[in-house]
């Protein structure tokens, strides 16, 4: 009896262990099951989480409670969510002791499991400790890292090359100078592929950032270590994500001009690409993710100025020069395929013959129409006004705010740039070019200051103040008797600083917007940043000008909800003509 009692017991416990397993296999979400086993790792890549234990805790005599406790212990193990944000990884120990002697600067991918489209992977990058003694000459700015990483993530189908904005991990050791140093960043993946990462370390020690006379040092990148197994899958099975490409036509138009977005091959869009941005020269067409970007000609963009801005205002260098040269002639200056190869268009044409405006003067007054496109007006006019039927577009060049400028660059706003030149809609204001390249960042800092000052001054709240950022640099150094102090970090550093300090200082009485023309070109596949042809005032070819001008003229001319327009070929529909 007491045997047949004891088998009685041992088969209902049994019975009870089947039913918790079979409970839980049926209870488990759609697509989750046993946890496949993890990719093999890069050297001294973090371990995959523990396995469960091998043995349940031991049942107790109360057979309802111990089924219960074994089935919400067995759920929540397989219900654990997949850690992909940076922060929920722990970073290896044995990062920080690593030594260049020991181990290459690598990247590290701690889950490259599939993802759905707007989900983020965490990237890491170490780079050991330096073997030799480090030199004290350079230093990074406050808050940026001693090294500077190139990395992307780059599609194997689509090429789309995502960049991966590292930042360094919170740890007291990347404060020092001669210790290893780990990077890591959240980066959304929002196109459908497997992406690999790509990249080089472009200097160690602070070697990006010369300062205070330091010469530029030389561009030897290093390899990155990275293995075969950091591939991240990223699906679109249902294709209804509004970031899916097959969702694009019914996007919102973009009303700013610095959308994320990325490159992709036009023969490969699936749909009629005459409206979307132009390609360029590799046939590679910009496409944002989140809003739709209108094709303008240079005629509908004169249109859009006469109506809604007939007073604008601009501050720039060369690069917006060479923008209001494809602008006043509607488009002609360097369209045709012969001249896409010509120096002036490739890179420098200062000295090329231009008779729209004086490109010597550092201040230039154009007028804008549709028909004829803009010149300088001659004999007696009024500077504060713009004539009937035109746009009045002022152009103050400068080389940033340098000392290098033959004009201070504040004497427009000493003399009252509103008085002399008319109250505009908006005012565009272009940086970094020479301040990164001639400029310490405190005599930079100062300037930046007394900038702000006097555009909160000269410019009322119903101007709309337009950041430009300077041209995306890379893959290269300037080693001509300039020695502009230009590389890819110093760059984006001044870049963000500007676009700092103006919202912190204006952004809660008007509004501050980017024209952000260095992201656009930093998307671009690694191979092509690379062709830049070697032009030290780091000039945009003009096929890349027209793309560049799109994101203006969308932000400019695009109605402010986003909503749909039609637009002409050769002009913009006003409110009486579309109802017609």
């Amino acid at each position: 009896m007491f045997s047949l009692r004891r088998c009685n017991r041992v088969g209902f416990i049994a019975l009870v262990v089947v039913a918790v397993l079979l409970i839980t296999a049926l209870s488990a979400p759609p697509g989750r099951g046993a946890p496949r086993p993890p990719p093999p790792p890069p050297p001294l890549v973090q371990p995959p989480p523990p396995p469960p234990p091998h043995h349940p805790p031991s049942l107790d005599t109360n057979t309802k409670a111990n089924t219960n406790s074994n089935l919400s212990w067995l759920q929540s193990w397989f219900s654990q969510p997949v850690r992909r944000k940076c922060a929920d990884i722990a970073v290896p120990a044995d990062y920080w002791a690593l030594e260049e002697a020991m181990s290459h600067p690598f990247v590290d991918i701690p889950q490259t499991g599939p993802i759905s489209l707007g989900e983020t992977v965490c990237v890491r990058v170490v780079v050991p400790a330096p073997k030799a003694r480090v030199s004290v000459l350079y230093t990074p700015f406050p808050g940026k890292p001693w090294d500077s990483v190139q990395l992307d993530l780059v599609g194997n189908i689509t090429g789309v090359s995502v960049p991966v904005r590292l930042r360094a991990v919170e740890d007291y050791r990347n404060s020092l100078r001669d210790s290893a140093h780990v990077y890591e960043a959240d980066v959304p993946l929002r196109d459908a592929d497997a992406f690999v990462p790509q990249g080089v370390l472009e200097y160690r020690d602070a070697k990006w950032n010369p300062e205070d006379g330091l010469p530029p040092v030389a561009y030897v990148p290093e390899a990155l270590q990275i293995s075969d197994a950091l591939v991240v899958q990223v699906v679109d099975s249902e294709q209804n994500s509004r970031l899916s490409l097959a969702q694009h036509l019914s996007l919102p138009l973009c009303t700013e001009a610095n959308p994320d977005g990325r490159w992709l091959n036009a023969t490969e869009i699936p749909f009629d690409i005459s409206t979307l941005m132009p390609p360029d020269h590799h046939g590679r067409i910009w496409v944002p993710y989140t809003c739709r970007m209108q094709r303008y000609s240079y005629q509908d963009f004169a249109k859009c100025l006469v109506k809604k801005y007939p007073i604008l205002h601009m501050y720039g260098d060369s690069n917006t020069r060479r923008m209001l040269k494809k602008v006043t002639t509607l488009g002609e200056w360097c369209s045709t395929k012969e001249s896409h190869t010509t120096h002036p268009c490739l890179c420098e044409d200062y000295g090329d013959p231009f008779d729209r405006f004086r490109v010597s003067r550092e201040e230039v007054v154009i007028d804008m129409d549709p028909t004829s496109g803009g010149r300088s007006p001659t004999g007696n006019f009024s500077k504060a006004m713009a004539p009937p039927s035109k746009s009045r577009i002022y152009f103050r060049r400068w080389g940033g705010l340098t000392a290098r400028n033959a004009m201070p660059w504040s004497r427009s706003f000493d003399a009252g740039v509103q008085h002399f030149f008319g109250t505009p809609q908006v005012a565009i204001i272009s940086l970094t070019n020479w301040d990164a390249a001639f400029s310490t960042r405190a005599y930079f800092a100062a300037q930046l200051d007394r900038l702000v000052a006097l555009v909160e001054k000269s410019y009322g709240p119903e101007t709309e103040i337009i950041l430009r950022t300077g041209q995306h640099y890379c893959c290269r150094y300037d080693n001509s008797r300039t020695h502009r102090q230009y590389s890819r970090l110093r760059n984006q550093s001044f870049d963000s600083y500007i676009a700092e300090v103006f919202r912190e200082r204006l952004g809660d009485r008007r509004r501050i917007s980017v024209w952000d023309v260095a992201t656009l070109m930093e998307t671009q596949p690694l191979e092509i940043r690379s062709e830049q042809p070697f032009c030290p005032s780091n000039h945009a070819r003009a096929e890349i000008i027209d793309i560049e001008n799109q994101l203006l003229f969308n932000r400019l001319c695009n109605p402010a909800d986003g909503a749909e327009q039609r637009v002409t070929t050769n002009s913009i529909l006003t409110e009486d003509e579309s109802n017609e």
